[in-house]
């Protein structure tokens, strides 16, 4: 039996499509599982009866749960970098595929995706405008170039440039432009590595801009 909705329910329905209409930019993967969420939330609630439903008191709970998950500006996280190659572990809560970021550099941004937060013998090293900004490979255990595909200028150290990474249970890694499915790099490692963390560093007298997740 369908149940009633209350004005509570259309309150909240209302305020939800508003944050949505004003989220600030974001990848598309990014917002589309942030939008999946937020309408499952709001199908929850038109879905209680109408004396909880109008209940202006859940109403606020539940809509403060979706800006903490979805509208709480920490979840950005944007670091530099010098020169050095030397990998940075210190992002938070980044540990899910596919990772989302821009990057602002010349040349050499590199991806490091590890079992721990620091480098290892055994990891993946995702390699993006290498080579003077005219390549871009992928490296298991910092050794030899597995996969390498030609991308001049495919880094601009003027403006930012966004990128995903994936990898997958079967060992596949994928690397694909900001608002592209179709991966430009992608290997198949035929003994997958676990992957809990994510270090990020530029090289080769390149410094960067990152934004993590934004």
């Amino acid at each position: 039996m369908r149940t009633r909705q209350g004005p509570g329910d259309t309150l909240l329905q209302t305020e939800a499509l508003q944050k949505i209409t004003i989220l600030p930019k974001r990848n598309i993967m990014s917002f589309g599982f942030s939008l999946m969420i937020t309408l499952s939330l709001v199908s929850m609630v038109a879905s209680l009866p109408a004396s909880t439903s109008k209940d202006r008191v859940n109403n606020e709970k539940i809509t403060h749960l979706m800006e903490d998950i979805f509208f709480n500006p920490d979840t950005c996280q944007e670091r530099s970098t010098d020169t050095t190659y030397r990998y940075r572990w210190d992002l938070q809560g980044i540990a899910a595929s596919p990772l989302t970021f821009e990057a602002r550099a010349s040349n050499d941004v590199r991806i490091g995706l590890s079992a721990e937060d620091r480098d290892l013998d055994y990891m993946y090293e995702i390699v993006i405008g290498g080579d003077g900004n005219t390549r871009s490979f992928i490296r298991r255990d910092v050794g030899a170039r597995l996969v390498e595909v030609p991308t001049p200028g495919i880094l601009s150290g003027t403006e930012f440039r966004g990128f995903w990474i994936a990898w997958s249970g079967d060992g596949t890694v994928s690397v694909g432009k900001e608002g592209g499915r179709t991966p430009f790099m992608q290997w198949t490692d035929p003994h997958p590595l676990p992957v809990n963390y994510v270090g990020y560093t530029t090289a080769y007298g390149s410094t960067g801009d990152f934004k993590f997740s934004c």
